[in-house]
């Protein structure tokens, strides 16, 4: 699926924040301290994602800053390719975002329920590219965003529900 929206950034604040998003998700799965000489094709690392309990391998299939980044994530669920066309316009930055999910590829849905779909994944691809374009302009005029607390723990509810449990 192919959504192009302008974006009111400039091409080097999209791609220092692409490059910054990277090197921090590689520095926290893998403690892994590279530099952006680094990206390139052919970079992997993996992370484990607590919402699915999964491992997920990313690989960087094409970069080239400025122009496009490629990438393929693969869960033990799915295979999803994604990558980002840029293009500076006088509105500020054309993205081409392309987004492959092989399973909805591969899927064989009636009419009705593959627009659904469709829509869903159109509206979550928006979603992201707007989310980066506001995440960018908080950096730009210094705003923080909060920090949200990371999720428990298995074993931290264990005990929480262990120490509530005795006191009762």
């Amino acid at each position: 699926m192919k959504l192009t929206r302008i974006l009111k950034i400039n091409e080097k604040e999209f791609y220092d924040f692409l490059e910054n998003d990277l090197l921090s998700n590689i520095y926290q799965s893998s403690g892994k301290e590279l530099s952006v000489e680094d990206i390139k094709k052919g970079l992997r690392y993996s992370k484990y994602d607590n919402n699915a309990h999964t491992r997920i391998d990313i690989t960087i299939l094409e970069y080239k800053r400025g122009e496009f980044y490629k990438a393929q994530i693969k869960s033990l669920m799915d295979t999803i390719t994604i990558s980002y066309e840029t293009e500076v316009v006088d509105e500020g930055l054309r993205i081409i975002f392309n987004q492959n999910i092989e399973s909805f590829e591969k899927e064989k849905h009636n009419k009705i329920m593959r627009m659904f779909s469709e829509a869903v994944y159109y509206g979550r691809m928006t979603d992201t590219l707007y989310d980066i374009e506001k995440k960018i302009t908080n950096l730009r005029e210094g705003i923080v965003e909060p920090v949200k607390p990371k999720p428990l723990e298995h074993q931290q509810l264990t005990n929480l529900f262990s120490k509530k449990s005795d006191r009762v």
